[in-house]
């Protein structure tokens, strides 16, 4: 079978000479990837794995770029120098203008330390590398990313980067087999350490080049060969193709991982580029809407993201459904604006050009050398600081050292796990032995029991507190509902269900950002945990301000104004833990929200923070709710009480 389709597609398809001129419906092609990740950040539903659009932007730029420059060298007149100044007209004078008006217009909306990171990252942007920026902030998907007017620009570098060394080997190799066998072993090695990293070092996956040139390889592979599929057998794969990639964008932000999602777009964008001539691809993507989007695609993908994100901290919310509309025509005629007056012109080169057209290159230096010099001065500056009252500032700028203290309560790298992290740091002689001569109790969640390990040791000497905690690694024991599913989270997990809670232990409680869809996994692990003989609390869910905690800072304008303006972001989950009760009969469930408002839902005491983020404590946190718990719900009552026999229920706290 495979040698008659190999036959088939040589026979049909190679030409080693078919190199050069436009080919619309990659144009269109590029419309629908630009598409797709617009209405993702739209949060439009159905298109929750709409980033998916980014990697289909790789395989087309993979094959676009390959395949110039393969014509440029059979005619014989390719050069780095001339290549490398196409790239910089092509691409640097939009970006210039885009990270400029985007650091005009934050200045008026964002925080000053949000305005210090926007500077700085509009600096890697324009030096190209800002996907290594976002790396070591990551990540791409937590509540961070939409106070990150330029985030998008990591894929930007990515592509960059990927121009600097790409000629280079092509002209080094100087047939087009060497090239062929060069592709095919970058692909199969980007490939596979993608996925066999994928979970180890998901991060890095995600932004670093590397893990990425499997996508612009599956291109250039395309252009190398000239394959393409036609006839009766082409329409139908387009077909498939088509459907495909849409599929993956509908179900990739649940059921795939951005690299796993990666992948499937790999095989559906070399299969889309493959059918690139048939009449089904031409009807869809080379019509004159599609052309249209498609000329404006790197524009659109450039306004796009600020406009979103710089909206909806100015408005303190996200858009409804009027509102997305109007953002997403807004992104539209903004982009067709760059490319009018900037794109173009800018790219534009001949006899008939304009004396500023042929400055086109001064201008940009110099606009690139004012724009580094006005993003340095910002953050040297803390953000423009001096912006709002120094003692928020002062409030804001304590966050790291929260973090730090923070760290050391909840054991981090220690029994407190996270991506970074092998399942071999964890310490059970130090987390997870329980002590004779004490009550003890074991806690078991992701960075909420973390939270919970903390604000309990504080509060309860008299109890000894075994912890089997890591970030966004739900309690359960089944693996599946784990929402974490990096490798030391899993090893924990197998571990903390098969070994940990075996022992002689007085309780254990569960604590995990809970969600509708975990209350049956939940209620199942409790039910195995009885079996062992063991008594289970499940705490409820946390209230959440629904803003990043520097924004709800600098709200209030003066600190005796922070607790009260930040009541009106506060979600008590009233819902989903009468939900939790509902789903667990029998099983104690202890209500954290009213805990931590009581009576208001205070963000500081004094000029400390309660919060280390807009949902996890800081240590005075932990303590102060430690105490009300004792107060409202005596964790040693509790224990004392069920050891007579009669159960004190928390339902009623």
């Amino acid at each position: 079978m495979s040698a008659v389709l190999f036959k088939y597609l040589s026979d049909r398809s190679i030409s080693v000479n078919d190199h050069g001129g436009f080919i619309a419906s990659i144009e269109g092609m590029r419309a629908l990837a630009v598409l797709v990740v617009l209405l993702f950040h739209l949060d439009v539903p159905w298109f929750k794995g709409g980033f998916l659009g980014v990697d289909l932007f790789f395989v087309i730029s993979g094959f676009i770029i390959t395949r110039n420059i393969q014509f440029d060298l059979h005619a014989g007149k390719f050069t780095l120098r001339e290549f490398y100044l196409r790239r910089f007209r092509r691409l640097f004078p939009a970006l210039l203008v885009t990270v400029m008006a985007t650091l005009l217009v934050s200045l008026a909306v964002l925080t000053p330390l949000e305005m210090e990171k926007t500077a700085r990252s509009a600096i890697f942007a324009l030096i190209s590398l800002a996907n290594f920026n976002f790396w070591l902030e990551a990540g791409y998907f937590d509540a961070a990313a939409h106070t990150k007017p330029l985030l998008h620009t990591w894929s930007l570098s990515v592509e960059e980067q990927f121009y600097l060394f790409w000629p280079a080997l092509l002209v080094f190799l100087a047939t087009n087999g060497r090239r062929v066998v060069l592709v095919c072993g970058l692909l199969m090695a980007s490939l596979a350490v993608s996925v066999l990293w994928r979970n180890a070092f998901a991060d890095a996956v995600f932004y670093l080049l590397p893990f990425r040139v499997h996508q612009l390889m599956a291109g250039a592979l395309l252009a190398l060969l000239s394959l393409r599929l036609r006839g009766g057998w082409g329409e139908l794969v387009a077909l498939l193709a088509v459907g495909g990639f849409l599929f993956s964008c509908i179900i990739s932000g649940e059921r795939f991982t951005p690299t796993l999602g990666a992948v499937v777009v790999t095989a559906t964008g070399f299969t889309l580029l493959l059918v690139r001539e048939v009449r089904v691809v031409q009807h869809l993507f080379a019509n004159g809407l599609m052309q249209w989007l498609g000329k404006r695609s790197y524009a659109i993908y450039l306004v796009h993201w600020p406009i979103i994100v710089l909206y909806q901290i100015g408005a303190g919310a996200a858009p409804g459904a009027l509102g997305k509309a109007a953002l997403f025509i807004f992104s539209l005629v903004a982009a067709g604006a760059l490319h009018e007056l900037v794109e173009k012109p800018f790219r534009k080169r001949g006899e008939d050009v304009t004396r500023a057209q042929r400055a086109a290159l001064p201008i940009s230096f110099v606009g690139l050398l004012l724009a580094l010099g006005a993003a340095l001065a910002i953050v040297r500056m803390d953000g423009m600081a001096n912006r709002i009252d120094p003692r928020l500032q002062q409030l804001v700028e304590s966050v790291d050292a929260e973090n730090q203290q923070r760290r050391q309560l909840i054991r981090f790298g220690q029994c407190n796990l996270h991506q970074m992290h092998r399942f071999e740091q964890y310490d059970g002689s130090a987390c997870a032995t329980p002590d004779p001569s004490r009550p003890n109790v074991l806690i078991i969640g992701d960075s909420f029991g973390a939270d919970v390990y903390m604000m309990l040791s504080q509060s309860y000497p008299e109890i000894h507190f075994l912890q089997a905690t890591a970030g966004a690694c739900t309690g359960l024991s089944d693996d599946r509902f784990v929402t974490g599913q990096y490798p030391a989270c899993l090893a924990l997990n197998d571990y903390r269900f098969s070994k940990i809670v075996k022992q002689d232990l007085d309780l254990i409680i569960l604590v995990s950002n809970w969600s509708a869809e975990k209350i049956e996994p939940l209620r199942k692990t409790v039910m195995q945990l009885q079996g062992l003989g063991q008594r289970v609390l499940v705490f409820g869910p946390r209230i959440v301000f629904h803003n990043p905690l520097p924004r709800l800072i600098a709200n209030a304008n003066r600190l005796e104004n922070v607790n009260a303006s930040a009541q009106e972001y506060v979600t008590i989950k009233t819902q989903l833990m009468q939900q939790l009760r509902a789903g667990l009969p029998g099983v104690d469930v202890y209500d954290l929200g009213p805990n931590q408002c009581a009576p208001k839902c205070d963000l500081i005491e004094g000029q400390r923070l309660l919060y280390f983020d807009n949902t996890h404590f800081s240590a005075l946190g932990a303590k102060r709710f430690g105490e009300r718990m004792r107060d409202s719900f005596n964790l040693l009552d509790y224990l004392d009480v069920d050891s007579t026999g009669s159960i004190q229920s928390s339902r009623s706290q």
